[in-house]
């Protein structure tokens, strides 16, 4: 019986990764990626895919884990799996011990474990996200440099879907400028369609590293995009770096791409998840691997405005507790609450010098940074 994973990091360690996901803890089977996407938030200035190897270090395959997040910062199905097999063998150990996994990839080898898949799929243990940012098999081939095309990603998730495996999609980065408003209602629709569950986006977030090749790769592609002149709008070439996370662009500069986006995916029947912009996001996750969730700041904001009255860190925090978020994290919340941080890009505004906080209709502020999970040894 498999009982070994990857070493496993702590995901919610940031506002930007409370606004983003749900999982508890992520792996990762591979340093490095062969698919070298341009915009990759954990890329270097130099070839990412150059020196692929297995992760160094492992875990114990344990239950309380929570949500296993497995694709954060490198491709679980890029070329090396092949021989490797180290994220069957992730999957192999989340089925012996009951841990749920959320798996995301650009790569189609995942049709290859359709067997394991599916016995997780049976136990609500699984949730196959596939990264689509664009149905532009020319404009992919560009920023997306040795990834599969994006129909032939879309053509493994519908075969998984077929098998009962629940599958979703995650499109990020939502670059301006580069598709039409036409062409993401069409991408979002056709997603959301397939999933009949949720699509996940995030703007683009931009890292110093690697910020002077990218925008040589968007110009270069200029015939390509949408509109070169939107993009550069959003994300002049002397963007300003100020902390230690990705910077994404102001909400006015994409909401023409966000929107148009989320009426096709919610014409669908899914659900619009904004990991950037919680205001955007159109319903709460539930069931399948999302009965061990971590509430993200959209949970936060909705509880806080269906108490329909001012909320104060007592009642609020005997909530958080229902998710096992354990002292680090309790810890963290309470800081983001006590500096007004916690709850901006939704509509809950604070009383009382951040003593109390209230649902309410208008958004009077927005996040200027992105996530970037942190490979932090777990506390």
């Amino acid at each position: 019986m498999a009982t070994q994973i990857p070493r496993v990091f702590d995901f919610q360690t940031s506002i930007e990764t409370l606004r983003a996901h749900h999982w508890r803890v992520f792996a990762d089977a591979y340093s490095g990626c062969a698919f070298n996407c341009q915009y990759c938030l954990y890329k270097g200035p130099d070839d990412y895919g150059k020196h692929v190897r297995v992760a160094p270090g492992s875990a114990e395959a344990d239950p309380s884990l929570g949500i296993l997040d497995v694709g954060t910062s490198t491709d679980p199905y890029q070329p090396i799996e092949a021989t490797e097999r180290r994220t069957r063998a992730i999957l192999e150990a989340a089925l012996a011990q009951r841990i749920p996994v959320f798996l995301l990839t650009r790569g189609t080898m995942v049709t290859r474990d359709i067997d394991v898949l599916t016995d997780l799929a049976r136990e609500g243990l699984v949730e196959v996200c596939f990264s689509v940012i664009t149905l532009n098999e020319a404009l992919a081939r560009r920023i997306e440099v040795r990834a599969p095309c994006p129909r032939e990603r879309i053509a493994a998730a519908a075969e998984l879907a077929d098998k009962g495996i629940p599958v979703s999609f995650h499109v990020a980065p939502v670059i301006p400028g580069m598709n039409s408003a036409a062409q993401m209602d069409e991408l979002g629709y056709e997603l959301g369609s397939l999933s009949g569950r949720h699509v996940f986006n995030a703007v683009l977030g931009a890292q110093k590293a690697w910020w002077g090749p990218f925008y040589d790769v968007m110009e270069a592609a200029a015939g390509d995009l949408d509109s070169l002149e939107a993009f550069r709008a959003a994300y002049p070439r002397e963007l300003q770096f100020e902390r230690d996370s990705a910077v994404n662009c102001g909400l006015d500069a994409v909401l023409g791409t966000l929107l148009p986006f989320r009426q096709g995916v919610t014409r669908a029947g899914a659900v619009f998840v904004a990991e950037n912009f919680p205001h955007l996001t159109t319903g709460a996750l539930e069931g399948g691997i999302y009965r061990w969730k971590l509430p993200t700041v959209y949970d936060m904001a909705a509880w806080v405005t269906d108490q329909d009255r001012p909320v104060d860190w007592t009642a609020f925090c005997a909530w958080y507790q229902g998710f096992n978020p354990g002292q680090r994290l309790t810890d963290l919340v309470s800081e983001l609450w006590d500096s007004g941080e916690l709850f901006v890009g939704t509509t809950v505004t604070a009383a009382d010098d951040f003593a109390t906080y209230v649902g309410g209709d208008t958004v009077t502020e927005t996040a200027h940074t992105t996530l970037v999970a942190r490979r932090a040894a777990r506390r």
